[in-house]
């Protein structure tokens, strides 16, 4: 799961909680992002979904 740091549906911590529901899930937030965290900071987006897929 994966939510802007500003974002206001969700907020962060309900997809926090949401997460726990799925048991390989993962959780992070993108600092000073909203609800679209790829146009708020691509090269921090990109980053953070290249780690992700290169698990």
């Amino acid at each position: 799961m994966y939510a802007g740091e500003l974002d206001g549906g969700p907020r962060p911590e309900l997809a926090r909680r949401v997460t726990e529901f799925f048991q390989w899930a993962e959780f992070t937030v993108q600092p000073g992002a909203g609800h679209y965290p790829w146009l708020d900071d691509p090269e921090h987006f990109a980053a953070r979904m290249d780690a992700f897929f290169a698990n």
